[in-house]
């Protein structure tokens, strides 16, 4: 925040912060009040996010600013007494002025803009050969090993909380026979898939997930129709098990965002806690989203959260943890997306 280092750069260098998190000094305002000089360091600041705020408890000054505010009144007496330039303090309200201009142009555009006509034209597509729902495989017709292969798949779906007998698809061949298939569906008709390697991969050219996927696919948007929230996820695990939906990555275009916001519902963004997740979140920002920050511990995505915490307090925790506020909203971002 440009207003918070201007104020730290204008303090005395004397002044010091205390155990108690006030940056302390000899108030300048005391003798201006009819006060007798500070001499006890009575004077401080407190910086807290995008706030400060000052307090003498001396002579019993008190100022601070916060997002939208100019500097002005008695923030500006206090930075002048410091001696703080008068014209840069005028450079700096000019700032601030362009930036609530800038903002103000984005939300009007956010909130009046034409809504563009989403045109879906995804065309059904193949499962790879011999592939089919996990409950229907004929276990008697396997050979042992595609029998191994197969009961490993089961279990790895087991392991992740996931009703495999409403989703999954299992096929024994070639490479598949070690993956489970995740079949992509837009009004019953399959037109996509993405096969996950069951457990880690077995060299670094093997890729642990293999996709099919059509231009600017959103997963699993049949589903959301009923909603009143939809959560938007990274991946199609996430989305799968909290019933939202999954961008196939952490930068979706305009048109997937397009097809999201064509539902019209309340979008919940739910960034991954990692350095990527600050792509997820500045779409969502773009777009006007809320982004959901639920204080999970060791969990770097909704599909950790389910099999730590179960779906419902999973998905109940994305929907409590959610802040619309652009400003908190990157403040957050900030400590949750590292």
């Amino acid at each position: 925040m440009i207003v918070l280092d201007f104020v730290k750069q204008n303090m005395p260098g004397t002044w010091k912060q205390t155990p108690s998190g006030w940056i302390s000094g000899n108030c300048p305002m005391c003798a201006t009040r009819g006060h007798s000089a500070d001499k006890r360091k009575r004077g401080g600041f407190m910086f807290n996010d995008d706030k400060v705020q000052y307090n003498c408890f001396n002579c019993g000054f008190k100022t601070g600013w916060s997002p939208g505010r100019k500097i002005a009144g008695r923030l500006k007496d206090l930075l002048e007494q410091f001696g703080a330039d008068p014209a840069q303090i005028q450079r700096i309200n000019f700032e601030l002025l362009k930036e609530q201009e800038e903002e103000s142009i984005v939300d009007q555009f956010i909130q009046t803009a034409e809504k563009r006509e989403v045109k879906i034209d995804w065309s059904e597509a193949s499962l790879p050969p011999d592939a089919v729902p996990i409950e229907k495989v004929d276990t008697s017709k396997l050979t042992e090993k595609e029998l191994e292969k197969f009961i490993a798949a089961c279990e790895y779906i087991n392991s992740r909380g996931v009703d495999f007998y409403k989703h999954w698809h299992w096929s024994p061949f070639k490479h598949f026979s070690n993956r489970v298939i995740l079949p992509f569906y837009h009004k019953g008709i399959v037109v996509g898939y993405t096969a996950r390697w069951v457990g880690k991969t077995p060299n670094k050219e093997t890729p642990k997930y293999y996709l099919q996927s059509p231009k600017h696919f959103v997963y699993n948007i049949d589903a959301q129709k009923s909603h009143k929230y939809t959560i938007v996820t990274e991946g199609q695990f996430d989305a799968l098990l909290v019933g939202g939906v999954a961008m196939q990555g952490n930068t979706p275009s305009m048109t997937q965002c397009d097809i999201v916001d064509s539902l019209e519902t309340e979008v919940i963004v739910v960034p991954d806690a990692d350095k990527a997740g600050h792509d997820l979140v500045r779409a969502a920002l773009r777009r006007g989203w809320s982004v959901s920050f639920p204080p999970w511990e060791n969990c770097k995505d909704a599909a950790d959260a389910v099999q730590k915490y179960g779906r419902l307090f999973t998905v109940r925790s994305i929907i409590e943890s959610t802040e619309s506020n652009s400003t908190k909203i990157q403040l957050l971002a900030k400590s949750y997306c590292r």
